[in-house]
């Protein structure tokens, strides 16, 4: 239980904030707020079965809901309640900085980790209206959850088969898995699940692989682009791309060859849509005033790269002009600026992770790529936090390192076990933990699909299974049994 000071402290702050009353207590309406500046953040909170929010300069996690039947309901854990203190301890304040990870979301995920790991209760304090009360949950002895063994004896293991059950349950008849905002974000979306059951390498999943490869070609097998290339418009690079990436990986994977012209076509595509100086927009217009849109070239770097060793011709050309536009704005830390011009670093990981596995793929320019790996183990903290988004930060990223830098990727995923750790869902699928900032770009993909894909792929990246990982064999997922790669 909370010890007797501790106790002391928590009361006195619930008091006080029940006498101050609402800030709009007149209207009745909360405060206003804005998740792009940071000032709240909702998660789940791991295998207790509940969501919560915690706000900017708080150390306290209100609780959303809570699931029937979860630990944290058999507990007594109740919606509105307030969590003010984690096993004896008042957790640090939650802040908009992007680099700082302390605050009541990582004292929660660590206090999982220790009771699952000892076997002893999870201890929380609560406010609930005037009252302060303790409450002690039990979870099941499982062990620590170690991100760099994604074998199936261990905990991460079983987190990551419970990823995929739940990815085979959510996928759609055709192979997709369905975003909220039409076919170019399903598009997008089921490759980055497919990647991530690709990953696992389990055999059993052959079938509902070989559909994710045939809705991504499409009924016509040319990726839904027309044949003079320019159709679709609107936001369609962003799934051309990836599109393309997955189709590399499964091709490098089964040695299905069938896919090639398809992917060849993609390829074709992104080198048709580029400017004569190596730009692009989200589709046929290069938008923001001719600027460009660096995320596309590094996803279209990828693309070519994993193409290349399926066997596709690239077009040197493109990949020079773009590579050079990449250049400019690439900074002396290793960072890929948003355009060419001084934007910063803070939404980097995604751009500097892609382009750094594309260099490294094809063997060309190491230092460049070993000066954005440098970048990505140096901002591990800020990985979540890429272009309104909190999953392709963190994946490309992590890829990167593991393929680039193995002990900074493990350092890396270490640094996150606790999110990690909040994630996992009493069934071992996975719940969305976003960035701190703008995560409308998850929304649009849907959130869980997007934290399959996220907690998916940085498994993924341990199991060491794609070429985006490190693996060099060609046709591996046929001879998993005979061969399995480590």
């Amino acid at each position: 239980m909370v010890c007797q000071q501790t106790r002391k402290v928590v009361v006195a702050v619930a008091l006080a904030l029940v006498g101050a009353g609402p800030v709009c207590a007149q209207s009745g309406e909360a405060p206003r707020r804005d998740a792009k500046k940071g000032d709240f953040l909702r998660f789940p909170l791991g295998p207790l079965g509940a969501r919560g929010e915690v706000l900017a300069g708080s150390e306290e996690i209100t609780v959303l809901d809570v699931a029937k039947g979860s630990p944290a309901a058999q507990a007594g854990l109740a919606r509105a309640d307030v969590i003010v203190a984690i096993d004896d301890a008042v957790p640090p304040k939650h802040v908009r900085t992007l680099e700082v990870l302390d605050g009541p979301m990582r004292a929660l995920g660590d206090a999982i980790d220790r009771a699952e790991r000892t076997g002893e209760a999870l201890r929380l304090a609560v406010r609930r209206g005037r009252e302060c009360r303790d409450l002690s949950i039990t979870l099941a002895r499982r062990g620590s959850l170690d991100p760099i063994d994604a074998g199936a004896e261990g905990k991460a293991g079983q987190f990551y088969d419970g990823i995929c059950r739940d990815l085979l349950r959510s996928q759609c008849e055709d192979g997709s898995w369905r975003a909220r905002t039409g076919d170019d974000a399903t598009r997008y979306v089921t490759a980055l699940c497919g990647l991530a059951l690709l990953g696992r390498g389990d055999p059993s999943h052959r079938d509902a692989l070989a559909k994710v490869a045939t809705f991504l070609a499409g009924p016509d097998r040319r990726g839904t682009v027309s044949a003079d290339l320019l159709q679709p418009a609107g936001l369609s690079n962003w799934h051309i791309t990836m599109s393309g990436i997955f189709l590399a990986e499964y091709v490098l994977a089964t040695g299905e060859r069938q896919w090639l012209p398809t992917l060849q076509h993609l390829c074709d595509c992104m080198a048709e849509r580029q400017t004569e100086n190596g730009r692009y927009g989200h589709g046929i217009q290069v938008g923001y005033g001719g600027k460009g849109f660096n995320i596309i070239n590094t996803h279209a770097h990828l693309l070519w790269a994993l193409a290349e060793r399926a066997g596709c011709r690239i077009d040197s050309d493109a990949w020079s002009r773009s590579l050079a536009e990449i250049i400019a704005s690439t900074g002396d830390n290793g960072g890929v600026r948003y355009w060419t011009l001084q934007t910063g670093y803070w939404d980097a990981a995604a751009r500097t992770g892609q382009m750094a596995l594309a260099l490294a793929l094809r063997g060309e320019r190491p230092e460049l790529a070993a000066k954005m790996a440098a970048y990505l183990a140096a901002h591990s903290r800020r990985m979540r936090e890429a272009h309104a988004m909190g999953s392709i930060g963190m994946i490309f990223g992590t890829l990167a390192l593991r393929r680039l830098d193995r002990s900074a990727w493990a350092a890396h995923l270490h640094r996150w076990r606790w999110y990690l750790d909040l994630m996992r869902l009493p069934d071992d699928s996975a719940g969305y933990v976003g960035g701190k900032r703008n995560n409308g770009g998850d929304h649009y993909l849907r959130e869980e699909h997007v934290a399959n894909a996220i907690a998916g792929l940085m498994f993924a990246s341990a199991r060491g299974h794609l070429h985006l990982s490190g693996n060099e064999q060609n046709g591996w997922f046929g001879r998993l049994r005979e061969n399995p790669v480590r």
